[in-house]
């Protein structure tokens, strides 16, 4: 079975995107997630979880797009 790269000719690296846009989700996102899940457990809310659930979508939405358009302007 063929690998991505070679049906797509695109290689799928975070080194493309702008470090502005990557660094700090690449540290932020965890801390959401894990803090997420300790306020959960102090307050019993399910709200926390919801909430970080939807961040982490929206930074991969967030960084496909980026990357969809980087590769568009490449080409």
């Amino acid at each position: 079975m063929p690998s991505w790269r070679e049906k797509t000719g695109v290689a799928l690296r975070l080194d493309v995107l702008p470090k502005r846009a990557t660094v700090p989700l690449a540290v932020g996102l965890p801390s959401i997630l894990v803090g997420s899940a300790f306020v959960f457990r102090f307050t019993g809310s399910p709200v926390w979880l919801f909430a970080a659930s939807l961040i982490g979508a929206a930074a991969s939405v967030g960084f496909h797009l980026a990357f969809v358009r980087l590769h568009r302007a490449a080409a």
